[in-house]
């Protein structure tokens, strides 16, 4: 694959670099990886900045083109401090293309398991590219964000720029359809009792568990692979099983990502048999927050330089303000990874009273 990487003004440079087969099976086998294709990105949400740990979500997407401003990707994201991952294998025709990542905060890029945009950084909105020759046929593409505050932004288009353009590049195909819920308004469940049901595993490395069937439910579990599935029904277009988890919840998973040797054929149809209605999520608080403007600031186990250090905060992290001590010269605060404790108020900024805290 050859490549040329082009940023602001600089005159663009070939660079040809030799694909390892092993590199690309190691850097492609993230989540999602086995279920990515040419009709939809497979798209796995973090809440941490840096996609460490299990996904909280994962789902499809049909294109990269992101400005969710002050809001979140998903109620299950946070609004802050989340990170992105986005698989999809595409086929190509002969030629040279160009490749636009527009990030705020920090973007990567790999074509074939070969980095070719890294902006790994806090910054303002921005746009990388980057030149890529490519031969016919299909070919990896991976992109990494995370955002830290303030504005979110991700973009990612592309295009070809010379060689072979006698039959375009297929544009991003649409995401799959929702399923429409069942008659009564509600998804069903099968009638409960002394019932054998088949078993199956989750083949996908992550997958959506989902209030009923389709994506415009809410994800209420994200199920690793392997797991022991108890498949109870389908729904109405047997696009959807009705399942359960051993000593976990029950719920709604995508057919396609479930092996079984039970023909879902004969699995009753779950629409026959009303379930509650769910309960909404519980509202979690929310607190106003403040930045670090020290170099580095210890997080300690109480209001005072007596109490040990728990974690020490890098300077622009934005904190979660929880409460006061009594004269209001410690503050206590939430970390971005969520570790709790006291900090000195002097090294914070915020334009929330710090006597409207509650004292303790």
């Amino acid at each position: 694959m050859k490549l040329r990487m082009k940023k602001n003004n600089l005159n663009s440079s070939v660079l040809v670099i030799g694909i390892i087969a092993v590199a690309m099976v190691l850097l492609f086998a993230g989540p999602g990886s086995l279920a990515a294709s040419e009709d939809a990105w497979v798209a796995s949400y973090w809440n941490n900045p840096n996609l460490s740990g299990p996904p909280a979500l994962v789902r499809y997407e049909s294109a990269i083109d992101h400005n969710w401003a002050g809001l979140s990707p998903d109620p299950a994201i946070q609004v802050d401090n989340f990170s992105a991952r986005w698989d999809r294998t595409v086929g190509f025709n002969t030629g040279t293309y160009r490749f636009k990542a527009t990030m705020d905060d920090g973007m990567r890029v790999w074509v074939d398991g070969i980095i070719i945009i890294d902006d790994w950084n806090d910054g303002k909105v921005r746009t990388r590219e980057a030149d890529v020759a490519l031969k016919s046929g299909p070919h990896k593409l991976r992109v990494e964000y995370f955002e830290n505050g303030g504005k979110a932004i991700a973009g990612f288009p592309w295009g070809q720029i010379d060689g072979d353009t006698s039959q375009p590049m297929p544009p991003p195909q649409p995401m799959p359809p929702m399923q429409p819920v069942p008659p009564g308004g509600q998804p069903g469940m099968p009638p409960s009792g002394d019932v054998i049901y088949p078993v199956g595993e989750v083949k996908s490395p992550y997958l959506n568990m989902r209030q009923g069937p389709g994506t415009k439910y809410a994800v209420i579990a994200v199920l690793q692979q392997n797991t022991k599935l108890y498949i109870m029904a389908r729904s109405s277009g047997s696009t959807w099983y009705l399942v359960k988890t051993q000593g976990g919840p029950t719920g709604w998973v995508k057919r396609y990502y479930v092996h079984t040797d039970f023909p879902y054929t004969s699995l009753p149809i779950a629409s026959n048999h009303p379930m509650p209605t769910p309960q909404p999520p519980v509202q979690q608080p929310t607190y106003p927050t403040g930045v670090v403007i020290a170099g580095s600031l210890n997080l300690r186990s109480g209001p005072g330089v007596n109490y040990n250090t728990i974690a020490v905060l890098q300077g622009g992290t934005t904190v979660a303000l929880l409460g006061r001590n009594a004269n209001g010269s410690w503050l206590k605060v939430k970390a971005p990874t969520g570790t709790v404790g006291w900090v000195n108020a002097g090294y914070i900024s915020t334009s929330y009273s710090i006597q409207n805290l509650p004292a303790g």
